[in-house]
């Protein structure tokens, strides 16, 4: 009898340890899987005006793909879609968007250069052109550009332009050219730890690759962020900014119905991969704010959402919308 009570006396503790532990457990996961969220009021969002796109004294129309603002100016990747082939373009507005934020785009009149920068060679067994330029970001010195073939299976080259040839000679001439093996929509750049994030199509994968572009690790969507396994962002465009990975995308969860706002701007951990706060955006008549350029600066977050053609806006609101939400007990999102 006694062995048999001791044999029931060991089962019951066992059985209070594992739900203890499977509780403590439990309470782990949730609370590492809550990311603070808010929605950004309209009134919050300030409007500008870029120039009309003209190529060579003609009216063009290029759909927008990256953005990133710069001491120098704003340069921007698109597609040209009036033309046969379609052509991948770099565009440059010189001006300083630190000092002149409206100015600076009302006193232009025409972009200061734009580029062809679509590659003229390519391996033998790639069908298709590379017209597809996306998000993009800058290592201080270069801008890390992928260009792609336009569909999801496509294959990209990874090209890195300076910013001094760029501006100072005009020169697009590509320093560098990596092959990935599929279509890479948005990269961003990491000083600490040297890394480059590339998103593919929709963000069904997400690659880590070092600063000579070697492939580190790649995650299916659901492994990316370590504190939300069902992160269901289509990254357009993300930069790297003291720190965080800031990714500007479309909500492709199937709980959001239609009609409502799908634009987000997570702000993650370069380092953990995990999200510190996420910020969503109200919806335009024309569309969703994130669903193209995004570029951080000057303690601003700036948004380029339509093609460019004769009317040309740029939208941008404080960077602190984002980060102040870290303090805050907002709703949370599991």
């Amino acid at each position: 009898m006694r062995p048999l009570i001791r044999t029931l006396l060991l089962c019951v503790t066992l059985a209070i340890f594992i739900t203890a532990t499977n509780a403590q457990t439990s309470a782990k996961f949730k609370a590492s899987s809550t990311v603070p969220v808010a929605n950004l009021h309209v009134s919050k969002i300030h409007v500008s005006e870029l120039p009309p796109l003209h190529i060579n004294g003609n009216s063009a129309q290029a759909h927008t793909q990256g953005l990133l603002v710069h001491q120098n100016g704003f340069f921007v990747t698109a597609r040209r879609d009036d033309v046969n082939p379609r052509r991948s373009l770099l565009l440059w507005l010189q001006c300083n968007p630190k000092v002149q934020k409206e100015n600076c785009c009302m006193s232009k009149k025409s972009w200061t250069k734009v580029w062809d920068i679509t590659p003229t060679s390519q391996p033998v067994n790639w069908s298709g052109i590379l017209d597809h330029p996306g998000g993009f970001d800058s290592d201080g010195e270069n801008l890390w550009i992928p260009i792609s073939q336009s569909r999801r299976s496509g294959k990209t080259m990874l090209r890195k332009f300076s910013i001094r040839s760029l501006i100072d000679k005009g020169d697009a001439t590509p320093s560098d050219s990596i092959i990935i093996n599929d279509h890479i929509g948005a990269v961003a750049v990491s000083h600490t730890p040297k890394r480059l994030f590339a998103a593919n199509w929709d963000t069904m994968i997400a690659y880590e690759l070092s600063a000579d572009a070697k492939l580190i690790q790649h995650y299916k969507r659901n492994m990316f962020i370590q504190n939300l396994p069902n992160w269901s962002i289509a990254v357009q465009d993300w930069k790297v900014h003291k720190g965080f990975l800031v990714a500007s995308g479309l909500d492709k969860s199937s709980k959001i119905l239609g009609s409502h706002p799908r634009s987000v701007i997570q702000l993650i951990n370069a380092k953990t991969r995990k999200i510190s706060a996420e910020l969503r955006l109200p919806r335009r008549e024309l569309g969703n704010f994130a669903r193209e350029g995004m570029a951080v600066f000057d303690g601003h977050i700036w948004l380029l959402p339509d093609d460019l053609k004769e009317e040309n806006k740029l939208y941008r609101f404080q960077f602190n919308e984002l980060l102040k939400l870290r303090g805050e007990g907002l709703r949370l999102k599991n």
